[in-house]
């Protein structure tokens, strides 16, 4: 939004708009897919499997990934464009993730469903100063329903596809598509997804034309024009004391400036009472999430959590689809490793656990952890990887053993404590 020419942007929408007048282009549509990464991907995921040999290879393909802050990327553009496209390949051997543009996705639907994928393709055009070219990566499964990876590049001449130049025919030997496109929200049966700023671009204009009004006001306020009795004024019409000083005579009328009543208030108002209230109805803008609204930053986390309700809830709905993707690609990212022939173990579909980060009070969640280990209602691994949600699995893991350790090692002190004073 407005990151080129916001002149340009503006100009289309209110009429008259004159480019060397006043445009404040406020940042506000920056926030929102920013805030949405912090709240979805601020910490790491969890993502675990019962085998010991997966679990260690899992967490070893997430580091070498940087899957993590990979996530943290994506999701500013999922939010942003409506869904992102990620992609498992193999380098040299090694099981790789990456994730690419909507723009450059192209999928092929069943005639009977619309999203049920039938062939994809990966397609943008390229300069490498000799000439224009067009790359495709189109993936298709065959009779046996493995998948098969057709490179192509062809001359691109103003949008027209030219001479083949190269192709190749690769079977990655997969089930599954090695592409998975993420939408951040969708309904209605669409596969592709709603951006964060559906319906509020004419909230952003309207924010930035307001305030550019206000400065524009308040720009002739600081250099009004002045009227006084017309003997400070010299032969030239120009004030005779160089607007320092100007000493006045009895009868004789007291400079002063040209000001009116500016009535700010009520684009103030319009902004506060009409504009941003929309803006928080509409999006996970939050006053609370930025310690802005009128009960202050200092309140418990409880509190700000109940008043960002409906933010939690926009977002743990967007996650419902990152979840089940990261299940397909993180086992893809296990079966890859095993076709190169690199690792010998047995994939499986992990369990991923991705924690919303709004504002927590760590003495609460504690109490209330602590009350359902005990009453029997969840485990101790659980409580651990909730409380600590940037835990990775390795780490939940040696807590709850150090747990245990601590454990036995109190109850061997007081058997021992106990054996001595039956000895006495």
């Amino acid at each position: 939004m407005f990151k080129n020419k916001p002149e340009e942007v503006f100009l289309h929408r209110i009429p008259g708009f004159n480019q060397s007048d006043v445009y404040l282009a406020l940042a506000i549509p920056r926030e929102l897919p920013l805030l949405y990464s912090d709240l979805s991907f601020r910490n790491n995921i969890n993502a675990t499997v019962n085998n010991t040999d997966a679990n260690t290879a899992l967490d070893r393909l997430i580091n070498e990934n940087s899957l993590d802050s990979l996530l943290s990327e994506a999701s500013i553009d999922t939010a942003i464009k409506g869904g992102v496209v990620f992609k498992n390949y193999l380098d040299n051997g090694k099981s790789k993730i990456t994730y690419i543009q909507p723009d450059f996705y192209f999928p092929e639907f069943s005639k009977f469903d619309k999203r049920k994928i039938v062939k994809e393709t990966i397609a943008y055009t390229f300069d490498d100063g000799k000439g224009e070219f067009l790359y495709r990566e189109i993936y298709e499964p065959d009779a046996n329903s493995q998948y098969w990876c057709i490179t192509k590049i062809n001359n691109w001449y103003n949008g027209r596809i030219g001479k083949q130049i190269s192709s190749e025919e690769i079977n990655i030997k997969l089930t599954e598509s090695p592409l998975t496109y993420i939408p951040y929200f969708r309904s209605g049966g669409e596969f592709w997804g709603y951006s964060i700023y559906d319906g509020l671009e004419p909230l952003f204009d309207e924010l930035n034309h307001r305030c550019s009004q206000i400065s524009k006001i308040l720009d002739k306020h600081s250099d009004p024009n002045m009227y006084g009795d017309p003997s400070f004024l010299d032969e030239k019409n120009n004030i005779a004391s160089g607007g320092k000083f100007f000493p006045v005579e009895t009868g004789e009328e007291k400079p002063g400036y040209l000001t009116w009543k500016s009535e700010l208030e009520s684009n103030f108002k319009f902004i506060e009472e009409v504009l941003f209230k929309i803006l928080y109805m509409v999006s996970p803008l939050k006053p609370s999430l930025y310690g802005l609204d009128k009960v202050g930053s200092g309140t418990s986390g409880r509190v700000q959590k109940l008043k960002a309700f409906r933010t939690e809830c926009m977002v743990e709905r967007s996650l419902l689809y990152w979840k089940q993707s990261l299940k397909k690609i993180l086992y893809l990212s296990q079966q890859l490793e095993i076709i190169s022939g690199n690792q010998k173990y047995k994939p499986e579909i992990p369990n991923i656990e991705i924690y919303v980060s709004l504002p927590r009070d760590s003495y609460e969640q504690a109490q209330e952890e602590q009350l359902k280990t005990v009453s029997g209602l969840t485990s101790v691994k659980s409580a651990i990887a909730r409380i600590n949600p940037h835990y990775t699995s390795a780490e939940v893991e040696n807590e709850f053993l150090e747990i245990i350790n601590e454990e036995n090692e109190k109850s061997l002190q007081m058997f021992l404590g106990d054996r001595g004073g039956v000895g006495e």
